[in-house]
């Protein structure tokens, strides 16, 4: 595979990459923690939110 191919690779799947494993951490630390690993799964889980409403809403126009 070439460093071209890599770049596009990375253009086409980082982005969901990042946020299947934000929501993994996040639903993980929901039901295992307590205390700050709450916090910690609002945020892990409202950064992939955050992105679905802000496509979703280009969506709808």
């Amino acid at each position: 595979m070439t460093n071209e191919q890599r770049k596009q690779q990375y253009k086409l799947w980082g982005m969901p990459i990042i946020l299947g494993i934000l929501t993994m951490i996040g639903l993980i630390a929901a039901i295992l923690g307590v205390g700050v690993w709450h916090y910690i799964s609002w945020l892990a889980l409202g950064i992939p939110l955050y992105y679905c409403l802000k496509f979703g809403a280009k969506f709808f126009r």
